[in-house]
């Protein structure tokens, strides 16, 4: 019985291969995406939709929070947050307790508007955030 499930599992693994560019294509269903980077939320979100002037961009940054390439991880991952103390800007494994998670998603607990705030994120760049911090924020 060990043995059938030792190669049951092998096979199960022959047929998972990597696609290139951090996905996995399981030969019989869809494919599996690594959890998002810091760089790609960094040039699909962070940069264009929040480091703004008068937003989250030197000189000036909202709560001090700049979301400007270089200075996103060191101002948000382990920062408390300044409207809510209790929460980290970005608690690493913790999506739900994260300060700008919630502010993207428009949690309740938030104070203030829901962000960003000319037009909300849409649903993939928040499960993408969400993503990031639960497999633990790390800066690439």
């Amino acid at each position: 019985m060990t043995a059938r499930l030792v190669l049951i599992a092998s096979l199960m693994l022959a047929a998972v291969s990597c696609g290139g560019d951090g996905v996995l294509v399981d030969a019989g269903g869809p494919p599996i995406v690594d959890a998002p980077t810091l760089t790609s939320l960094q040039s699909s979100l962070f940069t264009p939709k929040c480091a703004l002037p008068a937003c989250h961009a030197a000189p000036s940054p909202q709560q001090g929070m700049e979301l400007s390439p270089g200075h996103t991880y060191v101002l948000t991952v382990g920062v408390d947050s300044t409207e809510l103390p209790a929460f980290k800007r970005v608690a690493p494994g913790n999506a739900a307790d994260s300060y700008l998670y919630m502010k993207l998603a428009g949690d309740p607990r938030i104070v203030g508007d829901r962000m960003p705030l000319d037009g909300i994120a849409t649903a993939a760049e928040i499960d993408a955030v969400r993503a990031w911090i639960d497999a633990g924020a790390k800066d690439d």
